[in-house]
């Protein structure tokens, strides 16, 4: 059985690493002032937040761990996410666009097997679709990676990004930064936000649910037909219920939106993914949720250097079902993965 594992993450351990990818008025200016090199967490569901020599750092030490039947890892850059609550725009679409040349010099080369999504802080829409273009052309990107700020996925602000990445053929991978609620620029969560971080990330699924409902209701996935959107670090037991939810208020309120004219569902179904990774919904009840959904819905990701890596997410996955999450379903969704690669 092959396998294509959605998240693996890479971290950038130091700033000197990234100097080769800056300019030298932007590596004075970070070596010169206060910045630091963020820390790739807390990583929402993980038992552990990151620590150097965790692994996700060395190219080398992460390919020669990658397992035998592993086709393809595609690999997102944890610290860029965590920019959507900087204050500073124009230094994270720098630090953004260095990682993903380090990504793409560093680490590609190191496994015939590996792929990158390209990231891309949102708070600038145009500036995200220029990086996106940028590096689209590259053999190795195979999609786009960002964490929302709090604007609704579906507003026009997303356009330019969603616009650049069809170009390209590329999905685009949602994923939490781990500043949700806790700062002003990231999506925010409802109530008067959580006051533990076990309390926010049991909270992160509504980040998910007003993005999707936005993407559906506001008239975005139907804009734009061929896009796949993929949800990264959020679960999945939360989409059926929410499903239920917008299919019914879409048959009470139709002439609110009259460019949706299929139910939420099949719009969801046909358009959205959600990845199935060791850091969260590990328990096998879950399974029972996973049987709502369309068969292409759910992908595999290892989460590393977050969590341990194997499909033990999977144990109470039927067969046939396991087999199309851990390949079929990847290869559906990222159209530039090629069917095989030699390992």
């Amino acid at each position: 059985m092959s396998i294509v594992d959605c998240e693996h993450h890479v971290v950038v351990e130091k700033l000197e690493d990234l100097a080769p990818y800056l300019s030298e008025g932007w590596l004075a200016r970070l070596s010169m002032g206060e910045f630091a090199m963020p820390r790739p967490g807390p990583h929402p569901g993980a038992e552990l937040e990151y620590a150097p020599g965790q692994g996700g750092a060395d190219p080398v030490a992460a390919t020669a761990a990658l397992a035998p039947e592993l086709s393809h890892a595609i690999l997102i850059a944890s610290q860029p996410l965590v920019s959507s609550g900087w204050l500073g725009h124009r230094m994270a679409s720098v630090f953004s666009s260095a990682v993903n040349d380090f990504v793409a010099d560093r680490w590609l080369t190191a496994d015939p097997r590996l792929r990158f999504a390209i990231s891309v802080p949102t708070h600038d829409g145009e500036a995200a679709a220029e990086e996106v273009r940028r590096l689209g052309g590259h053999p190795g990107a195979v999609a786009v990676c960002f964490s929302p700020i709090a604007v609704n996925l579906g507003q026009r602000h997303y356009h330019p990004i969603y616009e650049a990445a069809l170009e390209h053929g590329l999905a685009v991978i949602v994923h939490p930064g781990g500043f949700e609620a806790n700062v002003v620029g990231p999506a925010a969560l409802g109530g008067v936000g959580p006051r533990t971080p076990e309390d926010t990330f049991c909270l992160l699924p509504q980040v998910a649910m007003s993005s999707l409902s936005s993407l559906v209701f506001d008239g975005t996935l139907s804009r734009y037909p061929q896009l796949r959107i993929v949800f990264a670090g959020f679960g999945f037991g939360w989409v059926p219920p929410l499903m239920w939810r917008m299919d019914s208020e879409w048959r009470g309120l139709r002439v609110e939106v009259p460019w949706l004219t299929e139910p939420p569902s099949e719009v969801i179904s046909r358009q959205i993914r959600f990845v199935v990774d060791a850091a969260v919904e590990r328990e096998p009840g879950a399974w029972s949720l996973a049987g709502m959904l369309s068969p292409g819905s759910l992908l595999w990701g290892s989460d590393i250097p977050f969590a341990g890596g194997g499909i033990g997410s999977l144990a109470g996955c039927g067969d046939e079902a396991r087999t199309r999450i851990l390949e079929a379903n990847a290869l559906d969704t990222f159209q530039r993965l090629p069917a095989t690669v030699a390992a």
